[in-house]
C-alpha cells in the first residue's frame, strides 16, 4: 500500500474524537495493547459516517441495496498511549477505487502522531454478495466534505 498518503497532520482531518485510554486497553508492559488500536478506528470509521450526517455506514449504503466489507487493514505503530492519557482518533477518506474506499485513522496524543492505520473497504450488492461500483452520490458527498481530496484509483 501507498503510504504517502499517511504524511498528513491532524489538522488535515475533519474528523476528531477525543477519547481517554482506559484499564482495559492497556497490556502487562502499561500500553494500550496493539490490537485496541483497531477499536480506535473503528470509533474513527463511525464518527466519520456521523460527521457526513449518516450515523452509520450500514444504514447509509443499504439504502443502495449495498454495504461494505473490511477486507485489508494495514498498521503503522509510532508511540504507546498509556493509561488514563487523552488521545484523540482521526479520521478521513483517503483513497477511492470503483468498488473499494480506504479509510485513513491516525491516533494522536496531542500533536504526537502514535499510530496510522488504512481499513479497505470492498463496497457489495446485498444480494450477490460481489463487488459493485461505489454510488456516484457517496463519492461526491466524501470530496464535498474532506479537507485534502482522497486519491482516486
Amino acid at each position: 500500500m501507498d503510504r504517502s498518503n499517511w504524511d498528513v497532520s491532524l489538522d488535515d482531518f475533519r474528523v476528531h474524537e477525543a477519547v481517554r485510554v482506559r484499564f482495559n486497553e492497556i497490556d502487562g508492559q502499561n500500553i494500550v495493547f496493539n490490537g485496541n488500536y483497531l477499536v480506535y478506528a473503528d470509533i474513527g470509521v463511525t464518527e466519520y459516517f456521523r460527521a457526513l450526517g449518516e450515523g452509520q455506514p450500514g444504514p447509509y449504503f443499504h439504502q443502495y441495496g449495498t454495504d461494505i466489507r473490511e477486507v485489508h487493514v494495514e498498521i503503522d505503530y509510532h508511540g504507546s498511549a498509556r493509561l488514563d492519557e487523552r488521545i484523540t482518533i482521526a479520521s478521513r477518506v483517503s483513497r477511492f477505487g470503483r468498488t473499494s474506499f480506504t479509510v485513513h485513522c491516525a491516533i494522536f496524543r496531542d500533536s504526537e502522531r502514535l499510530t496510522d492505520i488504512e481499513i479497505s473497504y470492498a463496497h457489495i450488492d446485498l444480494d450477490s454478495g460481489g463487488a459493485t461500483p461505489l454510488p456516484g452520490s457517496f463519492i461526491a458527498e466524501v470530496r464535498r466534505f474532506e479537507k485534502r481530496l482522497p486519491l482516486q484509483d
